[in-house]
């Protein structure tokens, strides 16, 4: 049984061709079918017994390069050609390309990038596969959609405690009886100290958005239940490398208290239902609530970060950051200290890595890469872009010269659609406005 999980291996896609319209199958529409057999058959075998619903619905496999769709069912205005059992198209410019739940042409749909679809491990597959079928079906669950709040994970402190917890969680996943418990506590105890220390987070919040995804993901996979703890312990191990923690750390977190409240007892998905957090149903689960005390929780804390060896992660976390602090100044030159280009939030959609590692900066959090899209066009973006905290605008630097249609800038490319311009609303700002 093959348990690796390479989650960002994709096989390499060609453009599809005229095969689709004529009697051909290209290797590629027979992967695309056998994954959507494969899909519904997981989730037939679950029957809604996890969340009280079959996850299996609209889906659609997207090639990034050519926009080109596989989908398992027709959209409602008949932009998708019926061929060999599946529904072929193309999907708009203005729709970014990612593996999420996403509305489009009047249905609810689960799409996947094709090149971040493993080929050849059927359990990573099938675990992603059932992640965004999840996120498709998360409204009705009940479980609202958040984005993170949670930049502190990518600061010093806020790494190490999280690092901290997957050191405490890994362990917990592979003992037995009360050393499980006691390294349950130790987690539940090093995130109350965290949240204390930095108050202004939705860290269960998005836990239950993303952790409850991949969670899900994991039970449905085809692995063995009796493999699940080892399996997710060593991903817990192999993260501590890992940056990007604001917006993947549930992808961990998730999976592994959800393996362990199902050792403890069954029920509980009904108590995530009903709005509580993970870490709320494991202080039920152990009877032990963490502590309040921000002195007593620090005291805590600092012996468990001997019990857990971690000083080679302080050590580690420390070389980072000072690189870090490299970086955040570069950004602040770049967007706090020149020509910038203000594009206002007016129902843009953008779509970006989770892995990459949020640097804040100023009143707003510095993106590495994003596409950006709305009325006026679209934005790639290479190398920075800045989102302000309340989400009303994000700046790029101010082109050099050229205003309209195709604008190459280092670090991104903007797009704009006939009859918009970049404008100079004052010295140092610019925006984008209709002609």
């Amino acid at each position: 049984m093959k348990l690796t999980l390479t989650l960002l291996l994709g096989i390499v896609a060609g453009m599809l061709n005229i095969g689709f319209l004529t009697g051909q199958e290209p290797a590629e529409l027979q992967s695309a079918k056998s994954y959507f057999l494969e899909l519904d058959s997981l989730c037939l075998a679950d029957n809604g017994d996890l969340w009280g619903m079959n996850l299996y619905g609209a889906t659609m496999f997207v090639f990034p390069d050519s926009r080109l769709i596989i989908a398992n069912q027709a959209d409602k205005v008949g932009k998708l050609v019926e061929n060999e059992g599946v529904f072929v198209g193309k999907l708009p410019d203005n729709v970014n390309v990612a593996n999420t739940s996403v509305q489009w042409n009047s249905t609810n749909w689960t799409m996947l990038n094709w090149e971040n679809i493993p080929a050849d491990d059927k359990y990573s597959r099938a675990k992603l596969l059932i992640h965004e079928s999840w996120h498709r079906n998360q409204k009705d669950i009940g479980i609202n959609p958040v984005m993170t709040e949670n930049t502190h994970l990518d600061e010093l402190q806020g790494s190490i405690l999280i690092k901290l917890e997957f050191l405490a969680l890994s362990q917990a996943l592979i003992s037995e009886n009360n050393d499980k418990t006691t390294h349950l506590t130790n987690a539940l105890n090093i995130r109350a100290h965290r949240q204390l220390l930095f108050p202004r987070n939705n860290e269960n919040r998005f836990e239950l958005h993303e952790g409850m995804a991949e969670y899900t993901g994991y039970r449905l996979c085809g692995i063995d239940r009796n493999f699940l703890p080892k399996v997710i312990s060593r991903q817990l191990q192999f993260s501590l490398e890992k940056d990007g923690l604001a917006n993947s750390f549930a992808y961990l977190t998730g999976p592994a208290y959800g393996v362990l409240f199902d050792e403890y007892k069954g029920g509980w998905i009904d108590e995530v239902k009903n709005g509580k957090s993970l870490p709320e149903i494991g202080s039920q689960m152990i009877s032990q609530k963490p502590a309040t005390d921000t002195a007593v929780l620090r005291e805590y804390v600092s012996k468990l970060m001997k019990l857990y060896g971690a000083d080679s992660l302080i050590a580690n976390e420390s070389r980072k950051y000072a690189f870090q602090q490299q970086l955040t100044k570069a950004y602040e030159h770049k967007f706090l200290k020149s020509d910038v280009l203000i594009i206002r939030n007016d129902h843009l959609q953008f779509g970006f890595n989770p892995q990459e590692k949020l640097i804040p900066l100023g009143n707003g959090v510095v993106y590495k890469t994003m596409r950006l899209t709305g009325e006026w066009g679209i934005a790639e973006v290479a190398d920075g872009i800045f989102r302000a905290n309340d989400w009303q605008f994000f700046m790029l630097p101010a082109p050099a010269g050229h205003f309209t249609g195709t604008i190459t800038e280092p670090g991104y490319t903007l797009l704009l659609n006939d009859g918009w311009e970049v404008a100079k609303v004052k010295d140092g700002k610019y925006t984008l406005r209709k002609k």
